[in-house]
Order: structure tokens, then sequence, then C-alpha cells
């Protein structure tokens, strides 16, 4: 594993903020706020908004996309969607986020679900429920020239907040003329597509590749972590999972290293020399960081980094775009969905500029 070559320096300088309406940390940061993306043109709103290089280009994945207007299927609401852009650089903004294509598309059994379910006089109650799949940011394997993709299977009904994961899988994109493939990885199951099952922890958050091995958490509590070769990612078996001492074959087994949250960026952080775990706090606008010398640990408390500006509710989605990233990760950029007041999902995303002393 990689360790740290500077001494942790977050929370030694007291900074002032360029951006008032983002509150102060006490990380010593300085924050700018730099506006909202550009809005997509058919697309009422969306969430998510991670991000990653991929085969030279950015590439965006969102959650739930709304539409304008119904699609050629019928209906407005896409569970996902992604952009690709070669706008590289943060500091002026980023243009040409257009996009409103399924990234991770249903199986055939969940399109039909969706289908019977569809409208207020659906072909089968109850009227409104659904499959959807989030993915988060494509993950560039480099030795294989194809990006690995986590996502989760959602279940939803009728009626705000009610849903629930139903498994977490992995995708794999080795095109980027077509779309990321998902492989059947629980042959003669109910969700045959999923690498772990309802009621499994979901691995995948805060992903990362160090050496050959693929890593990722989990934080529905307290956050995990797991690993496994980059060329077995398929292979339930080839994963191990960190039990505080050692990598154990039983996921039972993992150790909790702290308190993060579902959206979780992980990176090692040059300017740092260490790895960063930066998120937002569970129902909060408090963004904040922590950092180690080695994926499994020790973690350092977290520090606040800015409070989003976001009125309406919590900052879930907040995302760092590594590959705006200046100066080694002193300059960092960070976005955030928030409501913009049109139509019942109407969304913008803002941009903030985060540099570290």
């Amino acid at each position: 594993m990689r360790r740290a070559s500077l001494p942790l320096v977050i929370g030694l300088v007291a900074a002032s903020f360029a951006c008032a309406a983002c509150g102060r940390g006490d990380a010593g940061a300085t924050v700018e706020a730099l506006g909202t993306l550009p809005r997509v043109e058919g697309v009422q709103g969306r969430d998510g908004g991670c991000s990653a290089l991929v085969w030279g280009q950015s590439v965006w994945t969102f959650g739930d996309t709304v539409l304008t207007e119904a699609d050629a299927d019928g209906t407005n609401w896409h569970h996902n969607s992604f952009s690709v852009t070669d706008d590289m650089v943060g500091s002026d903004g980023i243009q040409t986020l257009a996009g409103k294509a399924y990234f991770i598309a249903p199986t055939d059994d969940e399109a039909k679900f969706n289908a019977d379910h569809l409208g207020e006089t659906c072909a089968v109650e109850p009227c409104g429920a659904r499959f959807a799949v989030w993915p988060g940011p494509p993950i560039w394997d480099e030795a294989r020239s194809r990006a690995i993709v986590f996502y989760g299977l959602i279940h939803a009904e009728p009626g705000d907040f009610n849903f629930e994961g139903v498994g977490q899988s992995i995708a794999v994109w080795g095109d980027p003329t077509l779309l990321p493939e998902r492989p059947i990885l629980a042959p003669g199951t109910e969700h045959p597509t999923m690498m772990w099952a309802e009621g499994e922890p979901g691995w995948g958050a805060g992903a990362a590749i160090e050496g050959d091995e693929l890593y990722a958490f989990e934080c529905a509590d307290a956050c995990a972590l797991a690993k496994a070769p980059l060329g077995e990612v398929l292979d339930r078996a080839a994963w191990r999972y960190w039990d505080g001492e050692g990598w154990s074959k039983s996921m039972s087994d993992r150790a909790s290293l702290f308190a993060g949250a579902p959206t979780l960026n992980i990176q090692f952080n040059d300017h740092l020399g260490a790895w960063t775990a930066i998120y937002a706090e569970p129902l909060s606008n408090d963004v904040v960081m922590r950092t180690a010398p080695e994926l499994e640990g020790p973690w350092t408390d977290a520090e606040l980094l800015f409070v989003a500006d976001k009125p309406d509710g919590a900052a879930y989605d907040t995302n760092v775009h590594r590959e705006y990233q200046e100066e080694g990760g002193k300059v960092m950029y960070v976005t955030f969905s928030r409501s913009n007041g049109e139509g019942w999902f109407g969304t913008d995303f803002e941009l903030v500029k985060v540099t570290l002393p």
C-alpha cells in the first residue's frame, strides 16, 4: 500500500473563505463558489453527478433523471443517465454536460416490470412501482482498457422515499461506443446480475485502484473496506474484507473504519501525501474530509471543508471530480445538486472550488 510521504497538514492553517454562502470550515481551506453547471436541454433535473476520466474524457454519471417530455416508451423518468465532456478545466466552469440516455440500462425483466407498472392506470398494480439502477463513477482499469462501474439496484413504490436496495453489483464498460454490460453473476436468482444480494453490504462506495487491486467501501452504518484483484473483480470468491488486522475471506469479519456516507469520494492526494475521504455528513450540508496513510487507516477525525449552500435539503450527492484537480490535489472541484425551483424535480449542480492550505 502507498504510505503518506508528507505530514498531514489539514487543520493547521486558518484561511479566509471566498464563498461566504458556503460557510466556514476548520480544515484550513479556501472555498469559492463558481456557479452552476449548464442545464441540459430536455432534462428537468437529475441527481448524483459523480465523474472520472475514461478514454481520455470526463464521464459523468447521474441517478434519477426526469425529462421534460416523455420518451418513446412513454415515460419521462430515466433512472440514470450520463454525460461526456472534453472540457477538462474546472476553474471557468464545466461545459457541454449534455446527455439524457441511460448509462446502465435495465435488464429485460426490469424493463418489463417498469412497463407493467407505468402510469396512473397501469397493467399491474401498484402503479408507479419500478426498478432503478443507480451507478457510481466509472473506474478506469488501464491494464485491461476498460472501466468498472459499481451500481445499486433499487426497488421503489409510490410515495416519498419509498424505496429500498435489492442488491449491489459491477458493470463492465469495454467499448466507448457501447453502454456498460451487466454480466450474470448469480444465475438462477431473482436478480441474477447482482454480486451482493438484498440485505448484504452495498460495496462500491469510494472505489479506488491501488496497484493491481480494486478497493471499495460500504458505508451503511460505518464504512468498511473490501478488495479484489482487478482481473477477478467479477468473482465474488476473490473478494477479501479488512477485519482490522488483515484481510478475511468472510464478509462478516469486516471492521468499521469510520462513520461516512453512501456517497464517498476516496483518492490519494499527492499534495497532502495521504488518502482522503470527502463526503457530506448524512442528512447534512456539512462537507467534510478525513485523511489516512493507507486505505485501511487509521483515518483522522472528520474536519469541515465547507457548508454546501443547499437550503432545500441535504447535500447527499456531494462529489469530488478528480480529473479536474490542480497542483496534485491542492485545488479540487466539488459539485452537489440543489433545487432550482422549476418543476417538481428541477435541479442545478453547484460547482465549488476548494483550495487546501
